[in-house]
């Protein structure tokens, strides 16, 4: 009956082979590891790189520097994007927007990226899309001194809706500063992705905490911010998963009023329990509290 060498004495008769081998032996067996490491870089970047392109338009370029920038940056993407951001002391406002979200049914979607990051999964179908979109216009048709749409300053591109820190086109002119900016000092509330309809937005933490826990997003990768305290983009940025069918577009559109009051401090909708329609009210900020769940 043959017995099997170990294999720790497999490994070393395979070191004496190779020490004791020709120099032509060693140029041939290094050269061949070092073609297999470089096709097998080659292959896993070229691969990466076209599902970057996948993604679609972004804040990001589309080009391979682009494509290295965010190469660069998933070193200080969240390990666990649903642990909400840290509700801390002396926000503005103190108080969250949001009193109750119902569970978003089934699974959640496939997200894959940085900047852009996108749905993979549950893309919403054009007429939905379209409603998002007239949702969104509707809102900053009906608050015009407060509200705009515009093209996103995250991604360069896209609807956007806009806390107007000064609109000078309506009278009397309206300056308005906004409370919490979002990107550099402009006060976007939030942008709706073209490709998949999903949005990004940036929510007071408890609301943030509390669309997470319901199923209805995510936060952002880069939200936790960088080695040396950079913010790439705000703590409280989450993205909100694209509607499946008409019932979730005015949930959806509740996220977007907690967007409101987290960047510009003023309620449009049913959150803090006023009635819906036209105008912004201000409220007084009061002592930070905890979300109330259904």
């Amino acid at each position: 009956m043959t017995t099997t060498a170990p294999l720790s004495e497999q490994i070393n008769h395979l070191k004496r082979v190779i020490s004791n081998g020709p120099p032509e032996f060693h140029y041939i067996l290094y050269t061949t590891l070092l073609l297999s490491l470089f096709l097998s870089t080659y292959r896993f970047i070229y691969r990466d790189y076209h599902d970057f392109l996948a993604l679609g338009p972004g804040g990001t370029p589309s080009t391979f520097t682009g494509y290295l920038r965010i190469t660069y940056l998933r070193l200080f993407a969240l390990r666990n994007p649903f642990i909400p951001p840290p509700l801390t002391a002396g926000i503005r406002p103190a108080t969250n927007y949001l009193l109750s979200l119902p569970q978003r049914p089934g699974p959640r979607p496939k997200v894959a990226g940085i900047a852009p990051q996108r749905q993979k999964t549950q893309k919403a179908p054009p007429d939905l899309h379209h409603a998002m979109r007239h949702a969104i216009h509707t809102l900053a048709a009906t608050n015009p001194t407060r509200l705009r749409t515009g093209v996103s300053c995250f991604e360069k591109n896209g609807l956007s809706l806009n806390f107007a820190p000064s609109r000078t086109d309506v009278h009397p002119p309206c300056p308005l500063q906004a409370l919490n900016p979002t990107c550099g000092s402009s006060g976007e509330v939030c942008h709706v992705h073209a490709t998949d309809s999903s949005m990004h937005l940036t929510l007071h933490p408890s609301d943030a905490a509390l669309v997470i826990r319901r199923g209805w997003g995510e936060r952002h990768p880069l939200s936790g911010g960088g080695w040396f305290g950079e913010m790439y983009v705000p703590r409280g940025f989450v993205m909100v998963y694209a509607p499946r069918w008409e019932g979730e577009v005015e949930v959806l559109m509740e996220i977007v009023r907690a967007g409101v009051w987290w960047v510009g401090g003023c309620v449009l909708g049913r959150g803090k329990g006023e009635p819906g329609g036209r105008g912004c009210r201000t409220l007084g900020d009061g002592n930070a509290e905890g979300v109330e769940v259904e």
